[in-house]
């Protein structure tokens, strides 16, 4: 996707602003235990109405991407490699997405993984794959695993905007809103989200938010002038 494509979707989160929207929440975690000794059941259903659940190589410990790094070198040395991030090709697998599910096994609530298996839903991967592995799984375990990280519900609202699920991914980017109310990326996405819905003036609103905020993509901007509603 060129950059004026993207401009105009909304925004995805590259490594370094997945991590500075995880540090937006370390405060209010920083008092949480390690979770190493924690469980991830898996939550809620597929966009088609299916059980999410396990395929059998759910491992019992679990741990908090946020608070207990202790195997992520481990993980991500052996499966999440920067091919595996981009979709290039598998790393102990074929498929990327093998790899990428296995560091969710293991770090439920692992930001970049977590985007990295939106991209492959959104792709086009083969179909039977993007079924097995649907991100929105992946995106509802996280949320029940790690309740005070916004960074799934951005993820998961970032989702269905891109799926046209416009009242769905309002849900989830309010959630994300509840936890991360300075996060700048979120701020855009609500922005063109609303503007999509045709809610103009509250557009405005958050796009001035992201903007003073210190985010420069201009496709909101522009859209919000086009449409007469940018002072």
């Amino acid at each position: 996707m060129n950059n004026d494509a993207m401009n105009r979707a909304p925004v995805g989160l590259c490594p370094r602003v997945l991590i500075a929207s995880v540090g937006l929440a370390l405060a209010s975690l920083c008092s949480i235990a390690s979770s190493a000794d924690r469980t991830a059941p898996w939550v809620g259903t597929t966009l088609d109405g299916r059980q999410c659940q396990a395929r059998g190589n759910d491992e019992t410990i679990k741990f908090d991407y946020i608070t207990d790094k202790s195997s992520l070198q481990v993980v991500e040395r052996f499966h999440f490699t920067p091919e595996v991030e981009q979709l290039i090709r598998g790393n102990t697998t074929t498929s990327p997405i093998k790899d990428i599910d296995y560091t969710l096994i293991k770090y439920p609530n692992h930001p970049r993984a977590l985007y990295s298996a939106v991209r492959f839903s959104l792709s086009s991967a083969p179909q039977h794959l993007i079924r097995e592995y649907p991100a929105e799984c992946y995106l509802q375990r996280a949320m029940q695993f790690s309740r005070g990280d916004p960074v799934p519900p951005m993820l998961f609202g970032l989702y269905l905007h891109r799926l046209g699920k416009l009242d769905q991914s309002l849900a989830q980017y309010r959630i994300a809103e509840k936890l991360a109310p300075n996060d700048p990326n979120l701020m855009y996405n609500l922005g063109l989200l609303l503007y999509d819905q045709e809610k103009y003036e509250e557009s405005y609103r958050y796009a001035k938010r992201a903007y003073d905020l210190g985010l420069t993509f201009p496709a909101l901007k522009k859209k919000l002038q086009d449409a007469g509603y940018w002072n």
